[in-house]
């Protein structure tokens, strides 16, 4: 979470150094692309990896991974090689025809990505944790070191008259290095996890491949969705919006990087609970571990959801430092919006284990498909209208009906004992806590810092039957 935090930290600098909210908007259209084609470069291969390979008595673990890598290998150089075939035709087709370049670094960021992907899944699977931290924290480390040195360190050196700089650095080509800096993070990673590799000595079993392939290709169908209901709304912003829509992606994804506060949360759960998830499986108080989970990631995530808006009105600016971005009032509405969104997608990855174990992939894939639908449907017929305010509460209402399709269906094929009442009442209260908070606060001076506290005894409240009866048994 601190590493993904420092690498969340650079909007305050893409958004103090950027001449234009058009820029910004620039550089979340290009990530939106690459979080699509990063899914299909994986190939779902990750989750089918932890699924086989705690199968031990099956397959060999070793196998598993050198088998999953070597294809990612194979297809990775495809990707390279289409990259530079057809970079303009691509860049085309994403708005910026002059900028054929960009196709061939982000086809190298996305191989490079796909790779390392399997790598950090060998760490997490035998539980070493540091190491993993290590490497995760040294790409962050040199993203973050690379933008810094181009967007804030060249031009100091300039104005205290290094003229050495210009040798390597252009102020017309600020967005360049942010992409190219990612480019190099990228890269680096593959040999910094060192000994992972050590396990492509076991080879390529094309048998376990077909196997690995037929249980992954569904959640490529689910990460395609995912990405649907998490970034299309920028490239559609662009593409519907043609005369601003850079602009408009540019306020909606400075705001929308407040409501990160909770993916980052969220993310950095899903990276520990899906092999812990796997590794309980075989237990008989699975269910009830899961449901357990289930409780505690909502409380956490409802007392990040009430701190978040609670501090809006000194957070905003920290984070976004250039004021024309809070002239479009519009900026501030959608936040509460996202943060809710957001914490609806991280009940769904709990609620998604149900397949995962079942071998059920494709009804997750449905569940998935339905949530993409509702944000084809709403961001395209809304949008003309209402711009991207209709983004964030078509986000909102496409993880809802996830969340809803998933926990039906998850009954119905692998029941867990949620304590569904007591949890959908925290999250409404957190919910009028937040209205409060953002309505109230200049009328009725620390409004918003009292419902921190608030909240805090509605969850003893909610624990304290169950606690009760602990004490008494």
């Amino acid at each position: 979470m601190v590493g993904r935090l420092l690498n969340f930290l650079l909007v305050p600098l893409y958004t103090a150094t950027l001449g234009k909210v058009d820029d910004y908007g620039q550089v979340n259209v290009m990530f939106s692309y690459a979080s699509f084609i990063a899914v299909i470069a994986a190939f779902g291969l990750e989750t089918g990896f932890f699924n086989f390979a705690r199968k031990k008595d099956e397959y060999k673990p070793e196998k598993v991974f050198s088998t999953a890598v070597i294809a990612l290998l194979c297809s990775g150089f495809l990707w390279l090689l289409l990259g530079n075939l057809y970079s303009e035709g691509l860049m085309s087709m994403a708005g910026y025809p002059s900028k054929p370049h960009y196709a061939i670094w982000f086809t190298g960021i996305l191989a490079a990505d796909a790779v390392s992907s399997l790598g950090f899944a060998w760490l997490r699977f035998t539980e070493r944790p540091w190491r993993f931290v290590l490497v995760r924290s040294i790409n962050i480390g040199v993203n973050i070191g690379l933008n810094l040195f181009f967007l804030w360190g060249c031009p100091l050196l300039l104005s205290k008259g290094y003229t050495w700089v210009h040798s390597i650095y252009d102020p017309s080509r600020l967005l360049e290095y942010i992409f190219l800096s990612n480019l190099v993070a990228s890269l680096i990673t593959l040999p910094l996890l060192g000994r992972v590799w050590i396990n492509l000595k076991w080879g390529f079993d094309f048998g376990l491949f077909k196997k690995l392939f037929a249980y992954s290709l569904p959640m490529v169908i689910v990460g395609l969705a995912g990405m649907i209901n998490e970034t299309l709304d920028r490239i559609l912003l662009k593409q519907m919006l043609p005369k601003h829509g850079d602009y408009e992606a540019g306020i909606y994804g400075a705001f929308y990087k407040l409501s990160m506060v909770m993916t980052l949360f969220v993310q950095a759960f899903r990276f520990a609970a899906e092999p812990f998830f796997f590794k309980q499986a075989e237990s008989d108080k699975a269910p009830q571990t899961y449901a357990q989970v289930m409780t505690v990631f909502v409380y956490v995530c409802g007392f990040i959801y009430v701190c978040t808006i609670a501090c809006l009105p000194w957070l905003a600016p920290l984070l976004i430092r250039k004021h024309i971005y809070f002239t479009d009032p519009r900026g501030m509405q959608i936040v509460p919006v996202l943060l809710m969104a957001n914490w609806l997608l991280g009940i769904y990855y709990n609620l998604s284990i149900w397949y995962k174990l079942s071998n059920k992939t494709m009804l997750g894939a449905s569940t998935a498909l339905f949530g993409a639908a509702i944000t084809l449907l709403g961001n395209g017929i809304f949008i003309p209208h209402y711009s991207f305010i209709s983004s964030a509460w078509t986000t909102l209402a496409a993880y809802g009906g996830m969340v809803l399709l998933g926990f039906f269906w998850g009954q119905r094929h692998y029941p867990i004992p949620y304590k569904s009442m007591t949890l959908v009442s925290i999250m409404l209260f957190a919910a009028i806590l937040g209205y409060v908070a953002l309505v109230y606060q200049e009328i009725i001076p620390y409004i918003a810092y009292l419902t921190i506290p608030a909240y805090l005894l509605a969850v003893w409240l909610a624990e304290a039957p169950r606690n009760a009866a602990r004490k008494n048994h």
